[in-house]
């Protein structure tokens, strides 16, 4: 039975969003995310990896780390700020970024016309997503801030704001590489012609010479540029690029990274609106990345947020269109049954395995009975 899409008219003005509102999501996804880093995670890995080169950079700018590492500047620079270990300078960055991303992603989702219950239920399901989850437990990676500007740089650019979305991006690649793809989705979204090729050209060339400055910076200060340090210091891990077969525990993590929202979106596809139909190549982009970057496809992928949620969004739109204590109930339990499915490796209070993988199951299952079966009879209980 295909998917019935309730979203307002595409052709709707953008609602205005006041600052009330946008400070009740902010509340509610920083007390959730300080919960969640109190009571639902331990630390883990915090000097492991990328994680041990990051507070290697945070101890010494100069600090020459594995590619592509050793250009993520932004992050290890705000942590090395703070007096005495830098970890707690990668934590606090980590919690104020993430809340700070889920009310961005909300503001996203009502620019593309969510209503309020599903743009929240979509901030909220970022909060819990594995890639959320994966920034609590090691605070040292840079992905958190990188949501921030990822969520930041989807709703300036769905509101057709160019120079904020030009800085959001400039300032992105300073923190990771990846903050590249938005200007491609620019391109899509706003194709060059004769009147906007100069903005097309700043779009792409602002933050390209600025990521080009900071790789000439890192070698010159490292010691490659004059010869001091040899190029191979700059080696990735060897398995950055090997291509294995993943394991079962590895497809669990992808998995769980979105939970069944990952089948909820797929039955959207391509989306209801413009915008989010060509914000597909984005999504593309991130993929392509595993063609490159191996090991750690759940958190990969997790930068998939700004399309995939909006998408199975649709279907906490549909139940809570429902109405009355009926929709209601519909709707909480999607929401709690996505969320559930979402219960990943890093939620390190929940052992055995065994016992995260049922409740993914459980979660997956409840969550596709309430959107594929309960909420169209209860539509058809209220249309007849």
């Amino acid at each position: 039975m295909p998917a019935r899409i309730v979203p307002a008219p595409p052709v709707a003005p953008v609602e205005a969003i006041g600052l009330r509102e946008l400070a009740g999501v902010l509340a509610l996804t920083a007390l959730l995310t300080l919960l969640l880093f109190a009571v639902g995670t331990t630390r883990v890995g915090l000097q492991k990896d990328d994680a041990g080169q990051y507070y290697r950079m945070a101890e010494s700018p100069a600090y020459l780390a594995r590619l592509p590492y050793t250009f993520r500047v932004l992050t290890p620079a705000l942590a090395g700020l703070w007096p005495g270990d830098p970890v707690a300078g990668f934590t606090l960055v980590t919690l104020i970024s993430l809340p700070l991303a889920a009310t961005a992603l909300y503001a996203y989702q009502r620019a593309i016309h969510l209503t309020r219950p599903a743009a929240l239920a979509g901030g909220v399901l970022f909060t819990l997503s594995g890639g959320a989850i994966r920034m609590l437990t090691t605070p040292v990676y840079v992905d958190g801030l990188t949501y921030l500007t990822e969520a930041a740089a989807f709703w300036l650019l769905a509101r057709r704001t160019f120079w904020p979305f030009l800085a959001v991006v400039t300032l992105g690649v300073l923190n990771r590489e990846t903050a590249l793809l938005p200007v491609v989705l620019y391109l899509v979204v706003e194709p060059p012609s004769r009147a906007t090729w100069r903005r097309a050209a700043i779009a792409i060339l602002l933050p390209s010479v600025v990521f080009g400055a900071v790789v000439y910076w890192k070698l010159a200060a490292g010691g490659v540029l004059d010869g001091s340090v040899p190029p191979a210091t700059l080696a990735p891990f060897a398995r950055t690029f090997r291509q294995d077969l993943p394991t079962l525990p590895e497809l669990f993590d992808v998995y769980s990274t979105f939970g069944v929202l990952w089948l909820l979106a797929a039955r959207h596809l391509p989306g209801p609106t413009t915008f989010q139909r060509r914000a597909l190549v984005y999504a593309a982009l991130v993929v392509l990345q595993l063609t490159v970057s191996r090991g750690d496809e759940g958190r990969n992928l997790s930068h998939l947020f700004p399309v995939l949620i909006p998408l199975a969004m649709l279907d906490v739109q549909r139940a809570a269109s429902v109405g009355g204590r009926r929709g209601l109930t519909l709707t909480v339990v999607l929401v709690a049954a996505c969320a559930l499915s979402m219960v990943h490796a890093r939620w390190t209070i929940l052992e055995p395995a065994a016992l995260r993988y049922g409740f993914v199951l459980l979660g997956t299952a409840a969550a596709l009975a309430v959107a594929w079966v309960l909420v169209p009879r209860a539509e058809g209980r209220s249309s007849g």
